[in-house]
């Protein structure tokens, strides 16, 4: 299954508001396709969320405004101040310099270093190292449905509260899929809304998820959910009932 047959599925049985995304790292500019849009000085929530809503294909690289997505993507070895926990500090997310550290500690990086990396839609990719999905509750269960399908058990994750573009780096990096709360910045920066929260998982993984919700689909685990109170008979004022029953015995 390519990209786009995969977004296509995604976007059939999700019926996401927003373009199904695929990343892809690059070890050098001349793997960045001619028509991928390059726009300095911006966090990367922004760079994938202008990919998501407007359908850009969008390069980002060392010149982010997010010191913890330059580490977490591999363009650059952590500063001091990054090591030190000052960041987190300052963000207001540590309540003391001496627990601060442990925030970038829990920080999803990258071994592998990378000039930079290219986020579309998928249906605009050729290749695609970790697709990332936006959507509300209800869309985002339909995967964890899809992932559980085959196997059964629980779905497991965990949630750093920052530094989201970092955590959708978790199912590249261990090769499983992650259920991801957008962070502060991602809300602040990328426009994200309240409603919205996201899945990713890895490329690998999209054959077995595009059947899985097909097949679970078939069952009846559905999205739109089918909401029980619309196939029942609800009360009425006693005028209407009375109303109805004449109509009826005049017929």
């Amino acid at each position: 299954m390519n990209a786009n047959e995969l977004g296509e599925v995604i976007e059939r049985y999700l019926r996401v508001q927003t373009f199904p995304l695929g990343f892809r790292f690059v070890k050098s500019k001349e793997e960045v396709p001619e028509k991928a849009r390059v726009i300095p000085d911006i966090a990367i929530c922004q760079a994938y969320n202008l990919a998501r809503k407007y359908g850009w294909t969008v390069y980002f690289d060392i010149n982010t405004t997010c010191p913890l997505g330059i580490v977490a993507y591999g363009f650059a070895e952590p500063d001091e101040l990054y090591n030190s926990g000052k960041l987190a500090y300052d963000a207001g997310y540590a309540e003391t310099m001496d627990v601060a550290p442990a925030f970038e500690d829990a920080v999803p990086k990258l071994a592998e270093r990378f000039e930079g990396c290219v986020v579309a839609p998928l249906n605009r990719c050729s290749e695609v190292d970790f697709v990332v999905v936006y959507g509300n509750p209800a869309q985002i269960l339909r995967l964890v449905h899809a992932v559980l399908h085959d196997k059964g058990g629980a779905f497991e994750t965990k949630i750093l509260g920052r530094g989201a573009c970092a955590e959708f780096l978790e199912a590249y990096i261990e090769k499983k899929p992650r259920l991801v709360i957008p962070c502060y910045g991602d809300r602040l920066f990328g426009l994200t809304q309240d409603d919205e929260i996201a899945f990713s998982f890895p490329y690998e993984m999209g054959q077995k998820i595009a059947e899985n919700l097909e097949k679970t689909h078939r069952r009846g685990i559905r999205y739109p959910i089918p909401n029980t109170a619309l196939r029942l008979r609800l009360p009425m004022i006693k005028s209407y009932e009375e109303s109805v029953s004449n109509m009826k015995g005049k017929r």
